[in-house]
């Protein structure tokens, strides 16, 4: 069921801390480690839009092949620029922001973030995962501030080394045995 208007995967960055600007192309279970976001975000959007980069973009052709999926390309001048122009380009809301490197989303966790942000007054949510921020925001309103963070549980890795790449890899051959 569609709770968000609009997901926008982040996947424009230089991929700096893990090799390169093809991070989120990187095999998790045998799949792109942006292909799990996409399934997740696909389940509670409306449309799924995936931000990319002339650096990422190449990479990560092909990927979004549901109709409901369509990749947008943006500078790449950095992380601030780039969430600035989309913010301010899409109109509809709420609107899921999701990292791309990101292995463990469900769409019962997102939809978990969408009822925690109902309930925030603020514009703006930043998602903390067991405490520690995550890459996941909705905007509900069209400016940057006031925002409020809310902190959820849930085996979410977020994919920035070869430790947590390992750790991705780990939670999906567990799953896959259970």
């Amino acid at each position: 069921m569609a709770v968000f208007e609009v997901s926008a995967i982040m996947a424009g960055g230089a991929g700096s801390r893990i090799g390169g600007p093809w991070k989120p192309a990187v095999r998790v279970c045998g799949r792109p480690l942006i292909s799990h976001v996409l399934d997740a975000a696909l389940q509670v959007s409306r449309l799924v839009i995936v931000v990319t980069s002339p650096l990422s973009s190449r990479y990560l052709r092909g990927l979004a092949e549901d109709p409901r999926a369509s990749e947008v390309v943006l500078d790449g001048d950095g992380y601030p620029s780039d969430l600035g122009r989309l913010v301010s380009m899409m109109r509809a809301r709420p609107l899921l922001v999701l990292p791309a490197d990101v292995y463990g989303l469900t769409p019962e966790v997102l939809s978990h973030v969408y009822r925690l942000s109902t309930e925030a007054g603020e514009p703006v949510v930043s998602v903390k995962v067991n405490g520690s921020y995550s890459g996941i925001s909705v905007f509900k309103g069209y400016q940057f501030e006031p925002w409020t963070d809310v902190n959820i549980s849930a085996n979410v890795v977020n994919v920035n080394d070869g430790d947590a790449l390992d750790r991705a890899r780990s939670m999906c051959m567990e799953a896959s045995r259970g």
